[in-house]
């Protein structure tokens, strides 16, 4: 398998093909996929999922996927590193997203959840970041910057509105559960096991054999796997201190941080950033 190498913090691509390019790949670098129209298949990491219409992907640094095109499909594609969209007063917000994100698109392969309607505003927000990108000759400049905040502005919208507390299905207590963990993967307090039982409703044994029963592993195990996921991609692809993301993930020192990575890894912070 190949792995596709980019230094810029951004690249944008545009193109209509009745064949994918590209052999199986990863990346050094985020991919945010917007098919505009046509229909096929993509495989990633070994699943299969298909496409007809719009639909947008995201795919982490990590991911092995290829297209399979059936009908003639036009992509646009943004790739980006995470210190691309850094510096700002609301960096955390955005990496709570994308982590959220990341997530849905590991657990299913399949398109992300959109409406319609945003599926289509979203299309012209990305006609005009590549008709601004091939004016400036494959630069990126403060009008793209703010065309690419506004298209992960309302994929942010539609997402989080969907998992709302109000929103979530009551009769599926296991996605309820895990959109819970996911969302404040970041705040210790509300993942602890009192916490969630009162969240939902159910006595904390109950609530602890339940998803271990359905998830096939303890809930305090599936909290710190993901959190330890989240870390180690924060780690490898942005530029962010140590002793930021130690207090991102709620973390009361860098020395429960540092204990906490050698626990999940087997080796320090430091070790998982050199490679």
């Amino acid at each position: 398998m190949e792995r596709f190498i980019q230094h810029e913090p951004l690249f944008v691509r545009h193109f209509t093909t009745r064949e994918w390019p590209f052999p199986v790949h990863n990346h050094n670098h985020f991919e945010l996929v917007f098919i505009h129209a046509g229909k096929g298949f993509q495989d990633l990491n070994g699943q299969r999922t298909s496409y007809q219409g719009k639909c947008l992907f995201l795919l982490a640094p990590a991911d092995a996927h290829i297209f399979k095109i059936t009908l003639e499909t036009t992509f646009s594609v943004l790739k980006f590193s995470n210190r691309y969209l850094d510096g700002t007063s609301t960096e955390q917000e955005w990496n709570r997203l994308i982590d959220h994100l990341l997530s849905i698109s590991n657990a299913h392969g399949a398109c992300l959840t959109m409406s319609a309607a945003s599926l289509d505003k979203i299309g012209h927000l990305m006609d005009m970041i590549v008709q601004e990108w091939t004016e400036t000759g494959g630069a990126s400049n403060e009008v793209i910057f703010y065309l690419i905040r506004s298209v992960f502005a309302i994929i942010k919208r539609e997402v989080f509105q969907q998992l709302a507390p109000d929103h979530l299905p009551q009769e599926d207590l296991l996605i309820s559960v895990m959109n819970h963990i996911h969302l404040n993967i970041q705040d210790p307090a509300a993942l602890s096991l009192k916490t969630l039982s009162e969240r939902f409703n159910r006595s904390p044994n109950h609530l602890s054999a339940l998803f271990k029963h359905q998830m096939g592993t303890p809930l305090k195990k599936y909290i710190g796997d993901y959190k330890f996921k989240l870390i180690e991609n924060r780690l490898k692809f942005s530029n962010a201190l140590m002793k930021e993301i130690s207090h991102e993930f709620g973390f009361a020192d860098l020395s429960h941080f540092n204990k906490f990575m050698k626990n999940q890894a087997g080796i320090n912070p430091k070790e998982i950033r050199k490679q």
